[in-house]
């Protein structure tokens, strides 16, 4: 029966089908302790089937890092009001947060060089460089050219830290989310305002 199924699939479906099992084993094991083997198994294909869409497991890894970004920024870019406004800047944490919570194991790997090194993978690198982007647009729209860049990076690096001391430190429950994505959009704001006085 199983052969069957892998007869089925077609080149695509095959790729597809080896990424939804990755990723749904990642969250399972982890990416350390996941193995090509454990991915055809789960996908219902021969263990050939991963070495005929990636080169190796890290390759496959950066695929999900790629898509795990794609989908990052989707949700950055569907929150009410973007990209203008502190409404946009509350609701792009809020979803920050949220999609670390709802898939921590891609989080991690998106964020760690352990097991992935983006710069050997572009497609992966131009993935994360395009969703910092869409924090950046949002950025843009608060305050003057000179001050974009630096306000960016701390409207990163409070949501991102928040986010991961939430899942490697239990910091807070998950419902404490949408109080700190508004407050750290506060802090943001009155920073802002002090830059336009």
């Amino acid at each position: 029966m199983k052969h069957a199924r892998r007869e089925q699939y077609h080149h695509g479906d095959a790729r597809n089908a080896l990424l939804n099992a990755a990723a749904s084993l990642v969250e399972a094991v982890g990416a350390q302790g996941l193995s090509l083997r454990q991915v055809a198994g789960q996908a219902g294909l021969s263990r050939q089937a991963p070495y005929n869409h990636f080169a190796n497991k890290e390759a496959l890894l950066a695929e999900l890092v790629r898509v795990g970004y794609e989908r990052l920024a989707s949700r950055l870019r569907g929150v009410k009001g973007y990209p203008r406004g502190a409404s946009a800047l509350e609701g792009a944490a809020d979803a920050y947060i949220g999609f670390a919570q709802a898939a921590p194991a891609l989080f991690r790997l998106m964020f760690s060089r352990e097991l992935v090194d983006q710069s050997r993978f572009p497609a992966a690198a131009e993935a994360a460089s395009k969703t910092y982007e869409c924090l950046v647009v949002i950025v843009a729209t608060l305050v003057r050219p000179e001050h974009v860049k630096e306000l960016s990076l701390a409207a990163w690096c409070l949501v991102h830290g928040y986010a991961t001391l939430c899942l490697e430190k239990g910091l807070e429950k998950e419902s404490r989310r949408p109080r700190r994505a508004r407050l750290f959009a506060q802090i943001l704001a009155s920073h802002i305002a002090r830059l336009k006085a």
